[in-house]
């Protein structure tokens, strides 16, 4: 007998097998391995060659050094933040992750989200027009009819009136004088005679209070907004497009997915403020197929580009069912709650905090979910646990805590009015008659 080497072909030559799957067979060479055309991976696929393969865009991503995005502490993840600095703690991220999108619900017929909504817009705009750079950095689309909106944003918080004159005094101080050139050799603890303890002058300096947001590091990151006060100049059709929520909805998704590839290398900020406000929204978006079909295709932008695009929606909860809200809070990657007090409890609190009226809260913010935790299946369900409040200068969050009303002046006024008041019981039940005349003494047999 004559034995031969497995795969070794004889006479050079073996007649070409069929595919069983019906694929056109590869000439084997003396291994029996295809050949480098077409590169076989598994049973019936073929890969192309490599020359077939499509470019990656570079410009689908942000620019690494944008003032507007910093990683999360939590999970490394590019963030961008809210405008309001208790707002991005709340989070967890120190602000909204890329690619996610951000539901606020408020309850009753106020309007504190709106606040929310004019720093969101406002913190774009100035991260726009950090860099010199003609094109800029960021880009706003805001779904609504309201085009006043724009001229309504807050500017930045410059401090208060001390504050203002310091930096005044220190801008003069650092112009090149002959006075500021002789200060320049002295010390600076010399000059300043406060103490040091009290004022941390010490050697190293003041430490941050917050130092989760590296402030030296990110300096242009986040911004305090004054509600008082109006941004100036006010955003250009170069920063901010309105886009009409009226209009069809493969229109509206079309036109923002059309701005968004136009702002290449971009970070854009969507923002609909009033979602299903009946005075901005067609009938049929009120039905459930109109208001997921909008919110879901929103999302699927958000998600498209999620490397430099996120969202923040507000909505009335009192003009929606359980049902319709629910549907619309699972879309979104994190949901809040605002709840403001009724009369009741804002008076509770005025008379608790007498003396300190910046310390009374206008309402609980309840967290149904958080970006990025939520999907990882990460309860983060808090209810009654922080407090908002809508002050002079900012939006603030904080822990929720009942005070404890100050008794004095009504302590003194009850026990007095109850010495009054016992006496006068005792005697109109002794002797009912004699509550008709003041002044008059009873005595009242206490023997049993």
């Amino acid at each position: 007998m004559s034995f031969r080497r497995r795969g070794e072909v004889l006479h050079g030559t073996a007649p070409r097998r069929a595919d069983p799957r019906g694929l056109p067979g590869n000439l084997l060479t003396s291994r029996g391995i295809p050949q480098r055309e077409s590169s076989r991976v598994g049973v019936g696929r073929i890969l192309p060659p490599t020359d077939q393969f499509t470019q990656l865009s570079v410009n689908d991503s942000i620019e690494s050094n944008h003032p507007g995005v910093r990683p999360s502490p939590a999970t490394s993840q590019q963030t961008t933040s809210t405008g309001c600095q208790d707002l991005d703690r709340l989070l967890g991220h120190m602000g909204l992750p890329l690619g996610n999108s951000l539901l606020v619900e408020e309850r009753t017929t106020t309007e504190f989200n709106a606040v929310l909504c004019k720093v969101f817009a406002a913190q774009g705009v100035v991260h726009n027009r950090v860099d010199s750079n003609k094109t800029g950095n960021t880009h706003l689309i805001v779904v609504s009819l309201d085009q006043s909106f724009a001229k309504q944003l807050p500017g930045t918080y410059k401090g208060s009136k001390k504050d203002i004159k310091r930096s005044k005094i220190a801008e003069e101080e650092s112009k090149l004088t002959v006075q500021n050139l002789a200060e320049q050799g002295q010390p600076s603890r010399y000059n300043d005679l406060r103490i040091a303890w009290r004022y941390k002058l010490t050697d190293g300096g003041s430490k941050d209070e917050n130092p989760t947001y590296n402030v030296d590091e990110y300096q242009n990151y986040s911004n305090q907004f004054d509600i008082t006060t109006r941004l100036m100049p006010a955003p250009t059709p170069q920063e901010i497009s309105f886009l009409s929520p009226i209009q069809p909805l493969q229109t509206l998704l079309s036109q923002i997915d059309r701005i968004i590839t136009q702002n290449k290398g971009k970070l854009v900020r969507i923002l609909v403020p009033s979602l299903l406000h009946p005075a901005m929204y067609p009938p049929h978006m009120f039905k459930l197929s109109g208001i997921v079909s909008l919110v879901h295709g929103l999302r699927g932008i958000v998600k498209k580009y999620q490397s430099r695009c996120t969202l923040l929606a507000t909505v009335s909860a009192d003009m929606l069912s359980d049902f319709m809200l629910s549907q619309v809070e699972n879309i979104f990657d994190a949901a809040l709650i605002l709840e403001p007090f009724d009369q009741e409890m804002l008076k509770f609190l005025e008379r608790a905090y007498k003396s300190q009226p910046n310390k009374v809260q206008h309402g609980l913010l309840h967290i149904l979910k958080l970006p990025v935790f939520s999907e990882r299946g990460e309860m983060h369900v808090t209810k009654s646990e922080f407090a908002f409040k809508n002050g002079r200068k900012k939006f603030e969050i904080e822990e929720w805590g009942i005070p404890v009303e100050d008794n004095d002046d009504m302590g003194g006024n009850t026990s007095s009015s109850s010495s009054s008041t016992q006496p006068g019981l005792r005697n109109e039940s002794a002797h009912p008659q004699s509550a008709e005349k003041p002044g008059g003494n009873t005595t009242v047999n206490l023997d049993f």
